[in-house]
């Protein structure tokens, strides 16, 4: 649950409430259009941008793969995280498993603020960020109601990933064939991204 928390940017809500139907495995695409409330019912969104597609990164759809054929609630109309009983899991619950996740990989700092669930969400922005995605792309996958309000959340590291990735292909154009390299290729910033879990080297640990 939470390395697909991490990957997706999905809000809790959303991750409660998918069925194993919202998970096309072959096309590598996760829909949302349900959440699960604290009541435990599945609802609307909470506005209709929340009702998107996210992409899965290949490692993640192997995983949900392997844990789908291992599941007893592996119907189409089951949720992909449920309770013993196939209902569905409390809201408080995924917060427990993320601290102990935490604690066992050695991430608990009591000098830093506590990592809050909904923290996961901002990684999955700033991994699409750091990888040069748009922000009508990246509004997209966060179900955000317009670019605008992304904007608002991370003009920060918008403008730093453009600053360098500029100051990156400026230095290597310019003296990257003393050291032997190669001039690099801008338009390769805009190929397929985070297909894998090489920059989150404890993300294996927080499954």
């Amino acid at each position: 649950m939470l390395a697909t928390a991490v990957f997706t940017g999905l809000r809790l809500g959303e991750l409660l409430g998918l069925t194993w139907a919202d998970v096309d495995l072959d096309r590598n695409v996760l829909s949302v259009r349900k959440q699960l409330s604290r009541s435990g019912v599945r609802v609307a969104p909470k506005t209709d941008q929340a009702e998107r597609d996210v992409v899965l990164m290949p490692a993640l759809a192997s995983l949900l793969r392997e844990y789908r054929l291992r599941s007893p609630f592996s119907a189409a109309s089951s949720l992909v995280f449920a309770a013993d009983d196939g209902s569905g899991i409390e809201h408080t619950a995924p917060r427990r498993a993320l601290t102990r996740a935490m604690d066992r990989a050695g991430l608990v700092d009591d000098s830093r603020p506590k990592l809050r669930f909904h923290d996961l969400r901002h990684t999955f922005a700033s991994l699409l960020i750091s990888q040069g995605q748009n922000v009508v792309f990246v509004s997209r996958q966060l179900g955000h109601a317009k670019p605008d309000v992304t904007l608002g959340v991370y003009a920060h590291l918008f403008d730093g990933a453009e600053h360098a990735a500029r100051a990156s292909d400026a230095l290597e154009a310019r003296f990257g064939s003393l050291l032997g390299g190669k001039a690099v290729e801008t338009s390769a910033r805009n190929g397929p991204q985070v297909e894998g879990a090489e920059d989150a080297p404890n993300v294996a640990q927080l499954r």
